[in-house]
């Protein structure tokens, strides 16, 4: 009843603005109902993640998702386009039906959901100049299931792999919820491939099933999955310790037995899904914390993403670069999605991090 009546809820100032330009109140309701019964027909269990056909999700559920998305900025839109009118003496209607067909376009980019590859340097004291230019591909949030199909993470897997990276950092929230989509997505993400081996850690939504059997999956399918501890990688002589930190939702994290095993001096690599234990990290120096669990967001206010989004009533670490003394936090926008299948303001993405020499960067 909470989600119908939210569903709802969102596409009035739709309807009105629907009804007010055309006339008829008629149309705009039944407008909206059609467009929006192939969602409430497929409302049953939030979790039960069963497949849906491609007919279903791109004929009858994306244009709903694009309308609700479109009544949702309207909401936001049609009283600032008020308030100019008011401000200017200029007639409302004009600005209403700009407002209008911005949201349109926003409704409809919203329902865009493929990742963009992101590139950044990363600055690290004292990092050994055999690492100088080490990369790191990350992807988070994946979120396999009924909107986001392991055939479509399989063509974010193939361009990962044209990245070239040294490493491969998996962060958590590989499914959304139940067992039906663990064999797949472990087949899929076992087709990453880096010279030093691909790394996981698990997310709040990885336990959303048999967490053991499905870290146990990953590592069948040549993922090393790295819950409270690290392993050593080398290169040309230079060590760097690669850490996991499990999930934070059921108690299962302990940063402190994660980096227990760092060689002394080595710099360190700590994959965690939840980016609030960046400080726990920091207090670790630990060099590089890679984090999702965000999306950015998923709906934040364009131009202002970072700091107006919904992730803020979670964490103040949202999106991007952190730092606190030598120790920096990434946390990844993610490449999927949880709740409605739509981005507004924060893109989905993949991240290639370049390890740099801190003292180069001056």
């Amino acid at each position: 009843m909470l989600v119908l009546t939210i569903t709802a809820a969102v596409q009035v100032p739709g309807v009105a603005a629907v009804a007010h330009f055309t006339g008829s109140w008629l149309l705009a309701v039944g407008g909206a109902v059609a467009i929006s019964l192939p969602y409430v027909l497929g409302l049953r269990n939030l979790f039960d993640d069963k497949p849906k056909s491609a007919l279903y999700r791109y004929a009858g559920l994306w244009p709903f998702f694009a309308w609700w998305m479109a009544c949702l900025t309207f909401a936001a839109l049609a009283p600032l386009a008020l308030l100019l009118a008011w401000a200017l003496h200029l007639p409302a209607d004009p600005l209403l039906a700009g407002a209008g067909g911005l949201a349109l376009l926003l409704g409809v980019d919203a329902t865009r959901r493929s990742p963009r590859v992101v590139r950044h340097d990363v600055p690290i004291a004292g990092l050994p100049r055999a690492l100088d230019g080490y990369r790191i591909a990350q992807i988070s949030d994946i979120h396999c299931g009924s909107f986001t199909p392991a055939e479509r993470v399989a063509g974010w897997v193939e361009r990962m792999n044209q990245l070239g990276a040294d490493l491969m950092a998996v962060t958590g929230d590989l499914i959304t919820s139940g067992d039906l989509h663990v064999d797949a997505i472990a087949r899929v993400l076992g087709e990453l491939r880096a010279r030093d081996g691909v790394y996981a850690c698990m997310g709040n939504h990885d336990y959303f099933t048999d967490g053991d059997d499905f870290a146990q999956r990953l590592e069948e399918n040549g993922l090393t999955v790295l819950r409270n501890r690290g392993v050593v990688v080398e290169k040309d002589g230079a060590q760097l310790y690669v850490a996991g930190v499990d999930d934070t939702w059921t108690g299962r994290d302990d940063v402190e037995a994660a980096m227990a095993a760092r060689p002394a001096g080595a710099p360190s690599v700590l994959l965690a899904h939840d980016p609030n234990l960046f400080p726990q990290a920091a207090a670790q120096d630990v060099d590089l914390t890679l984090s999702g669990h965000t999306h950015g967001g998923q709906i934040a206010v364009p131009l202002f993403s970072r700091r107006l989004n919904l992730a803020r009533m979670i964490t103040r670490f949202t999106s991007g670069m952190y730092q606190v003394g030598r120790s920096v936090l990434y946390v990844s926008r993610g490449a999927g999605t949880t709740g409605p299948p739509v981005r507004l303001g924060a893109r989905a993405e993949i991240a290639l991090l370049t390890l740099r020499c801190a003292e180069n960067q001056n």
